[in-house]
């Protein structure tokens, strides 16, 4: 059965408040991290479908951005995904209140339950050759068995704006799901990262790598990735105790 967020834990909380870094002489900014609130959530999106289509590797060796059908499709899966009400966002702050969006992580929670997309189905051809790249590197290790759970949190993609990279924002959004999982009572996180920098940055923030997927491994099945800056992909985890 799809995970739903539990009634007494009302959408809308700040996960984390930090203070930037000073650049070119203008002072540090105050950031907070919060639940992604229906308000943003067309923003958040609309800013996910321009900027992570544009620099994530695999989306961009299989040219995701000149697919229209295979964007409509990515669109549909984040809209399902932000319903679960976990995904966060990170804002400037201003009083105590959010001002500017600067980044975000689509969150969802995955079930030992679960069913599993058939993604002969999944309609727009350059997203389906990503999906089997995913579901093909997740397939290599069974992360309820490995964690011993019957849930855990993983992500669809994080992007941090431009303007606001340097931040340490990237990271914060990865260590505030520490305090999502002890929040809603989950054991583990997983996700499959495909970019070298995220592989980097998830390692600093103690995930372990539990199965690598050499990219070359996928042309025999019709996926060429070839020039995606790294060799593989990494299945990392971390166990919340």
């Amino acid at each position: 059965m799809p995970w739903k967020r539990p009634s007494d834990v009302p959408v809308g909380r700040v996960w984390s408040r930090f203070k930037g870094r000073e650049r070119d002489g203008a002072p540090a900014l105050m950031y907070q991290i919060r639940d992604m609130e229906e308000p943003y959530r067309k923003q958040c999106l609309d800013l996910m479908q321009e900027t992570f289509i544009r620099d994530e590797p695999i989306c961009k060796v299989l040219d995701i951005a000149s697919d229209p059908e295979s964007i409509q499709t990515i669109r549909n899966n984040w809209e399902e995904y932000v319903s679960q009400h976990i995904s966060i966002a990170c804002f400037t702050e201003e009083n105590g209140e959010p001002k500017d969006l600067v980044g975000f992580k689509i969150l969802l929670v995955k079930c030992k339950d679960d069913k599993e997309e058939d993604i002969r189905k999944v309609k727009g051809e350059s997203w389906r050759k990503c999906l089997k790249t995913l579901a093909y590197s997740e397939r290599l290790v069974d992360v309820f068995e490995y964690y011993d759970v019957d849930k855990f949190l993983t992500s669809s993609g994080l992007t941090v704006l431009p303007g606001h990279r340097g931040q340490n924002i990237g990271a914060r959004l990865i260590e505030a799901r520490d305090e999502l999982c002890k929040t809603f009572g989950i054991k583990a996180g997983c996700t499959v990262f495909t970019a070298k920098t995220s592989q980097v940055l998830a390692a600093k923030c103690n995930y372990e790598v539990i199965a690598t997927m050499p990219y070359e491994d996928m042309k025999k099945y019709g996926v060429d990735l070839t020039g995606c800056g790294t060799t593989e992909a990494k299945v990392m985890g971390i166990r919340y105790d």
